[in-house]
């Protein structure tokens, strides 16, 4: 039965063991969708930034393609306000309250601000851009979520911002856009080049660092300025936050592994790679392995770290998850009902074991008792012949050591009368009175034995014939001087009284001086010097050739 319990036991083990796998598989896989879910909504809301920034840039150029296009009614006099304020640091061209504010710089400050020149028909040409604009990104702003500004600069110095700018503020995105990473960006590529990502400006800037959607504006292979939305990075770090499990870490890193965005409270100021703030065994790990990849999952030590790319920009959002959250996420999902019939099965392994041990336990100390009754006679509680039997081997082990071991054989004297005037009751008594003086009687080493009937032994260790003979006298005389009292349940009504008083007859032989190597020749000769003591007239000790009474 046990053994059937261990195998079901084990069994179940494996099994276990098995769905355990499966559920983490599915927890990561699950773990896996929900970053998938979270890389869909980056991807659409780039792509859809940088539909709208399509949108106005085909819309700008269209216009400078077809120049019979005029959105002022009089823009001649729009132009001749522009040029009058040419002498002013920061010029503003009046529209409607609803359109963004046109502004632009002075020819003084122009010439100050490397990366910018103005010709008249160019100018005039990015001004009705700038009307244009004007209507458009008001409208845009309102369309996107999340977008903090929309603005068209162009190379002649004029900005169009919504919501609005101040003058400082229009010079210093004049200033930035001559010396702008997001120039240098379009500089490098063809003219058809499309939208730009500029992940992080101002990282350390007290506002808080801003992310940059950008697109150049190109008229015969030209770069005539650039649209662009501004959208601060709190907008995807908080997105993160909220929409990442607590047990997980979400970090959106370029393709040199410095974040974007994180699900932490607060974006690190540092150009640091992410990377490193994974436990020591991620130390080999780099962002080009991510972007090269591009998605799956990798495990080193006691940790997952998912990743995906996005597809609209070259970006890598990763999840990292330690491997002591798996097991507790696997735990509270496993099944209720399987964990149930296991630990089932465990109980009743225990149980199990724990019936068969106190079994085993009650039956070693039954076949201990057994064996002790088997070496103890039942009426006296002596040694009987077969402990007897051991007690002299044990002494006699050593065949080549010369050891003195004596033996008393004992019988009563006229037993018979005992039984026939106080009953067999009464003689059980004696019996049991004889054995308990006895053992009293002689030392605490000797063993004291019952070999049937009235008649007892007495193993002495370490004992000469003389001493033995001493012995055997003391125990002649504890015995003749304590008569057995009996109960008076067991007095029969025809008995002389309750004290039966009897004598003994004792033989004594010892192994050595009377050469008897075995225990029954020892016996054999014993009991012949008892028959001696009874014909030399009963209560009397026969040892060789002494004789007391």
């Amino acid at each position: 039965m046990i053994v059937c319990f261990v195998t079901v036991f084990v069994v179940t083990l494996i099994l276990a063991v098995h769905q355990y796998f499966l559920v983490r598989a599915r927890e990561l896989d699950s773990r896996s969708h929900r970053l998938d879910i979270q890389v869909t909504a980056l991807d659409t809301a780039i792509s859809n930034n940088k539909q709208q920034l399509q949108f106005l840039r085909s819309s700008a150029e269209r216009l400078l393609a077809d120049r019979t296009v005029q959105l002022d009614p009089n823009p001649g006099a729009s132009l001749q306000a522009v040029l009058q304020a040419q002498d002013e640091r920061v010029w503003t061209l009046q529209v409607r309250d609803v359109n963004a504010p046109i502004r632009g710089i002075g020819t003084r400050q122009l010439a100050a601000t490397p990366g910018l020149h103005r010709d008249e028909p160019t100018f005039l040409e990015d001004l009705r851009v700038a009307q244009l604009m004007s209507r458009l990104l008001a409208v845009q702003f309102e369309l996107e979520t999340g977008v903090e500004r929309a603005v068209y600069v162009s190379r002649t110095g004029i900005v169009v911002a919504y919501p609005a700018v101040d003058d400082d503020e229009t010079v210093r995105l004049l200033k930035n856009f001559g010396s702008s990473r997001l120039l240098q960006l379009v500089n490098r590529n063809s003219p058809d080049y499309d939208v730009t990502f500029d992940p992080i400006r101002g990282r350390k800037d007290p506002t808080g660092p801003r992310l940059l959607f950008g697109t150049p504006v190109t008229s015969t292979n030209l770069v005539r300025g650039i649209i662009f939305f501004v959208i601060p990075q709190r907008v995807v770090q908080d997105y993160l936050r909220t929409n990442t499990a607590a047990d997980e870490t979400h970090a959106l890193i370029d393709p040199s592994g410095t974040p974007i965005a994180t699900t932490g409270s607060t974006f690190p100021v540092n150009d640091e790679n992410w990377l490193k703030t994974l436990p020591s065994q991620w130390n080999g790990l780099s962002a080009a392995t991510l972007f090269q990849t591009r998605s799956g999952m990798l495990s080193a030590g006691q940790g997952f770290l998912l990743f995906r790319k996005l597809d609209t920009a070259d970006l890598v959002l990763t999840s990292y998850v330690s491997a002591q959250t798996v097991f507790l996420s696997v735990v509270r999902l496993t099944s209720a009902l399987f964990a149930g019939i296991w630990l089932l099965m465990a109980f009743l392994l225990w149980s199990t074991l724990f019936v068969v041990d106190r079994l085993l336990s009650m039956q070693l100390a039954l076949n201990t008792r057994l064996r002790e009754l088997s070496l103890v006679d039942p009426l006296t509680g002596l040694a009987n012949r077969r402990r007897l039997k051991e007690e002299f081997d044990v002494l006699t082990r050593r065949r080549n050591v010369e050891r003195h071991v004596a033996l008393l054989m004992i019988d009563i004297d006229h037993f018979k009368r005992v039984n026939d005037v106080w009953g067999h009751a009464a003689g059980d008594e004696a019996l049991k009175h004889l054995a308990h003086v006895t053992k009293i009687a002689v030392r605490p080493g000797d063993l004291t034995a019952r070999l049937g009937g009235e008649e007892f032994c007495v193993l002495l260790p370490d004992t000469t014939g003389d001493d033995a003979a001493r012995i055997a006298e003391r125990v002649r005389k504890a015995i003749a001087g304590h008569a057995c009292v009996l109960q008076e349940a067991t007095v029969p009504r025809t008995a002389p009284g309750r004290e039966i008083s009897f004598t003994i007859s004792i033989g004594v032989a010892e192994m050595v001086a009377d050469n008897r190597p075995d225990l029954d020749a020892l016996i054999a000769l014993a009991d012949l010097r008892l028959y001696a003591a009874k014909a030399a007239g009963r209560n009397r000790v026969v040892a060789g050739e002494f004789t007391q009474s």
